[in-house]
């Protein structure tokens, strides 16, 4: 693909949710000031479909209906953006495989968490998951909150202090300037012993355990602060399982941002999954550069201790 402008794509297969994925992806190129590419995939089976005249051709009707709805989802968007702003595609293939074809790095790439499968609902499906791990931009899933839930704000990060943390609070920096919204970072470790089939004789003291954590991210969140000095950020270190963390620290905040490995790099990793399968807001997804070797996360850092008694 040919160096391109940077857009806001979104992907589309005639479903609700991806309509809404569509509004959604109106809004950030509003905000972006970029251009909207509004993306269906085009996958017809080879052969003949049993019950179907000679003379009719299926695949072409099947085309031009699909033709047909990229321009009722233009039209929906008209009070978001003028029209010469949107593009539209349809590219033959998977979605799963062509979405992740049609964008490069400074892309913003809207989908919807479900889609034709599972319709309207929190469940994520195939298309989404395949893609947050394998696109090469950013990638927001989207989930349209409930009404009540109109008193959400905020915008959440988590970061693990590694190789990525910088780049992951930057993209989630800009996120909430463009929403005019407060940054929560939030921080959460676990103990090397924790895991252990059997209990340990040593562990990691916790105080100590946790002025490491805090002090792997003081430097970067500072760094943050001196950049955005108008952006109201708070942090939270607290022990517990990424996914977890993350999924009670959301629970009045209106998007999450994450960082997520490539595929080749072992892919996005548990903390993703969880929060991708448990949240119902939004969460963009990060792509982060793979740790180098030798190097180790800053976490269980504490010193070793041993248990009274």
């Amino acid at each position: 693909m040919s160096k391109q402008s940077p857009s806001v794509v979104v992907g589309v297969d005639g479903s609700e949710p991806a309509a809404e994925a569509a509004r959604a992806a109106a809004l950030e190129a509003d905000r972006r000031r970029l251009p909207l590419r509004i993306v269906r995939a085009f996958h017809w089976p080879s052969g003949d479909l049993a019950g179907l005249p000679d003379t009719f051709d299926a695949c072409a009707a099947s085309r031009r209906a699909a033709d047909a709805d990229l321009e009722r989802v233009r039209h929906s968007l008209a009070d978001r953006l003028p029209e010469w702003a949107i593009s539209l595609e349809l590219v033959d293939g998977r979605a799963e495989t062509v979405l992740p074809r049609t964008v490069q790095a400074g892309d913003l790439l809207v989908v919807g968490a479900s889609g034709l499968t599972w319709g309207a609902g929190n469940a994520l499906g195939s298309v989404a998951e395949a893609v947050v791990a394998t696109a090469p931009c950013p990638v927001l899933v989207h989930r349209t909150l409930h009404p009540l839930d109109w008193r959400r704000r905020g915008v959440v990060v988590g970061v693990d202090g590694g190789p990525g943390s910088a780049a992951v609070l930057a993209a989630a920096a800009a996120e909430a300037e463009l929403r005019g919204e407060p940054l929560q970072v939030v921080h959460a470790w676990r103990q090397l012993t924790e895991d252990a089939a059997q209990s340990m004789r040593w562990r990691l003291e916790p105080g100590t355990s946790t002025a490491a954590e805090t002090a792997a991210v003081e430097p970067l969140v500072a760094a943050l602060r001196r950049r955005h000095p108008s952006l109201e950020v708070d942090t939270t270190v607290v022990p517990g399982r990424a996914g977890r963390v993350l999924v009670e620290a959301t629970q009045t905040a209106a998007l999450l941002v994450v960082g997520r490995r490539d595929i080749t790099a072992g892919g996005p990793g548990a903390t993703v999954h969880s929060v991708l399968h448990r949240l119902a807001i939004p969460v963009l997804t990060v792509p982060v550069a793979a740790p180098a070797a030798g190097h180790t996360a800053a976490a269980t850092t504490g010193a070793l201790t041993a248990p009274a008694g």
